[in-house]
């Protein structure tokens, strides 16, 4: 009786090789797997730090355009009135066009209106004074008139003044004096010239900060 090789079968010799072959292929398989999954993983950890650079930048800029934006709308279109009225009272500031002493009251008219006098009085109750003389080099009489005069906070406070009537080639003066309210400041005036009885001239005059005195 003849002794059966295992190794071989019915099919002929078996080849263990396969089994190596295969186990090779799966072990190579098993590192390649990970190997991609690294990638996956490091490739996903670089885009969230970029993600959170490109956050840590844009929030300060969103930031600063907000900022500045919000100032440039409220320095165009205002803010809250309340603080807007707090903020003109405190700083009493005019523009480049505002008059103050040595100015001309009206420079588009022919007749001179040279301010005299601006100023304050008194440290609570207050008072304004505003003194304009007026040399008349034309031919025909004139008269210059003080009037409606506008606070800061955008309250008016009426008072009349004239000079009467100033003969052509001649002078005159006129002194306005208006009340005003607790804490304010002048900011404009309404200035009419008449000419032969006519008004030549009739505009709000916006007023440099005056000197307090008392």
């Amino acid at each position: 009786m003849t002794d059966t090789d295992d190794t071989v079968g019915p099919d002929g010799p078996r080849d263990d090789g396969d089994d190596a072959t295969a186990t090779g292929s799966d072990s190579q398989m098993t590192s390649g797997d990970e190997w991609e999954a690294d990638e996956e993983t490091e490739t996903t950890r670089r885009g969230w730090i970029k993600w959170v650079a490109l956050v840590a930048f844009v929030i300060p800029v969103l930031i600063e355009v907000v900022t500045f934006g919000g100032l440039a709308v409220e320095s165009l279109f205002g803010g809250d009135e309340e603080t807007a009225t707090a903020t003109r009272t405190a700083t009493a500031s005019a523009g480049t066009d505002a008059v103050t002493v040595g100015d001309d009251l009206l420079p588009e008219t022919p007749v001179t209106e040279t301010v005299a006098r601006s100023v304050v009085r008194g440290a609570t109750d207050r008072t304004y004074v505003l003194r304009v003389t007026v040399e008349n080099p034309t031919d025909v009489p004139v008269e210059l008139r003080l009037g409606t005069l506008t606070v800061y906070d955008g309250q008016t406070v009426e008072s009349q003044s004239s000079t009467g009537t100033v003969p052509a080639g001649g002078e005159g003066e006129v002194t306005g004096a208006w009340e005003l309210p607790s804490g304010e400041m002048p900011r404009r005036v309404v200035a009419t010239e008449l000419r032969d009885g006519e008004v030549a001239v009739e505009r709000e005059v916006a007023l440099a900060r005056p000197p307090i005195d008392g």
